[in-house]
Order: structure tokens, then sequence, then C-alpha cells
């Protein structure tokens, strides 16, 4: 029974994804219920926005319990992608909805931090940040997902997801209509961003076969920008009060760190050709 997306051998320590243990464990009782992936994306969905409800009402134990609904989130969030791989049922479908329901969450969850501060100061300009904030975000989790998405292709892990999703390409039992749907969403919202990430990476890597993809340590420094890191982020601020401040910490230190994080990749890269 397969459950993670890269092998034992090829694991390394993944900070966005720690509740992996637990989510093994859940996932061996649930491979022979009639729960699907689809309703596990589908039911942490319905928990991130109302997570973003709680935060419009920009009230400290409301956003307290946005936060723990958060962490929640998250954790079935590494449950619906183990569960396919346990039944040996990958689902392109689910991989499109998984990271357009993902957005949606981000959307919700930032606008309503954003909606909730501009109605106490009378003023809409934190909606504004919160929007530039969400495509901050959006673009971070697009660097951690090209990373690994690479590491788990080469090196025969998960291959789901893939570098360039133009082609929706769905599997025997993917229903084509949603296929459709699903990846027309995940091309709006994404595509721009992994196109630009891919042009990037050719830029700061010297040589497309270059050992630096399968640098473990340089993958667990990449993970601080996937969704769990960030959603742990966003919980521990709720709970002291200060949800508001994430936009501080996406657009000021998320990004000087993006950018210090490629230029070491950049100089690895060219080290070890």
């Amino acid at each position: 029974m397969t459950l993670d997306k890269v092998d034992a051998q090829h694991a390394f320590l993944d900070l966005s994804d720690y509740a992996r243990p637990l989510a093994r464990v859940v996932t061996r009782w649930l491979v022979p219920t009639r729960l699907s992936p689809i309703h596990i994306t589908l039911a942490y969905t319905i928990l991130g926005l109302t997570a973003g409800v709680l935060y419009s009402t920009s009230d400290r134990a409301n956003a307290a319990v946005a936060g723990a609904l958060l962490i929640i989130k998250g954790f079935l969030d590494g449950i619906d992608g183990s569960l396919a791989r346990a039944r040996n049922r990958p689902s392109r479908v689910g991989r499109f909805l998984d990271s357009v329901c993902d957005y949606l969450i981000n959307a919700a969850v930032l606008l309503g931090i954003g909606s909730g501060m501009a109605a106490r100061i009378g003023s809409p300009w934190p909606i504004l940040v919160a929007m530039i904030a969400l495509e901050a975000m959006t673009w971070h989790g697009t660097t951690f997902n090209y990373y690994y998405v690479v590491y788990r292709h080469r090196t025969g892990g998960d291959a789901t997801s893939r570098i360039d999703e133009r082609n929706a390409e769905g599997y025997p039992w993917d229903n084509p209509a949603v296929l459709k749907i699903v990846h027309t969403l995940y091309r709006v919202i994404y595509e721009w961003q992994d196109r630009g990430m891919a042009a990037l990476d050719r830029r700061i890597t010297a040589d497309p076969h270059s050992p630096v993809y399968l640098d473990k340590r340089l993958l667990t420094w990449i993970t601080v920008m996937g969704l769990g890191f960030q959603l742990l982020l966003f919980a521990g601020l709720s709970w002291i009060g200060q949800p508001e401040w994430i936009f501080w910490l996406i657009l000021g230190p998320y990004n000087v760190y993006w950018l210090g994080l490629m230029m070491y990749r950049r100089r690895k890269s060219v080290l070890v050709g």
C-alpha cells in the first residue's frame, strides 16, 4: 500500500507536511470505506471557507477558532492524495480540484482578514493588500510545488502532478466533463505562475540535469513555502490575536526568504554543476 508521494529511500524532512504520521494512520482506516478522496477535499474546503467567514468578523475568539480549522484543513489535505494512492486510483480530477480549492481557501481567509480589518479601520486598503498577499502566497506555493514535483518525477515518486499542466490527460476513471472544468480553473489560476517558475528555474539552474534537484536539505528549506507551513503560521498568529500580521509576513520576510533561497539555489547549482 503506497501512501506517500515518494518512497522511504527518497524521503526528506517536509516542514509543510507535519501531519503526515497521523494522516497515514487515518488513511489506512479509510481505505476499506466508501469515503472518496474528493469527499475529503470538499470537507476541508468547507472548513477553509468557514475560517474565512470567521476571520471577516474581526473577532478574536472567532479568529482563534478559524486558526484551528486551518490546522484541521492541513491535516485533511494530507489524506485525500494518500487515500487515492493507497487504493491505486490516482486522479487528475482530484489533482486539479485540490489546487483550485486551496486557492479558494487562501482567498477566503486572506480576504476575510482584510475585510474584517477594513471594516474596523474604515478603509478599503486592507482588502487590496489581501489581494496582493494572495498572489504572493500562491507564488511561494508554486515554487514549492515546482521543485517537489521535479523531485518526485526524478525519483520515481507520485506522478499525478506535472510540471507542464496544459494538457489534462485524465485517467480512465476520471470524469471527462468534470476534468475539463477543474483543469480550466486550474489554468486560469496557476498557469502563469507555473510557466513563470519554469522559466525562472531555467535561468537559475546551470544544468537541467543538475543534482541540485535531488538536494534533500534544499528541498526541506523550500517546504517552508508549502501551504501546510503557511497555514501553521496563520493559526499561530490567530491564536495570539494578530491574524492581520500575516500580510506583513507574506509580503515582507517571506518574499525576502524566497529571494534568498533562489540566490542560494543558483549558487549551489553552479557549484555542483
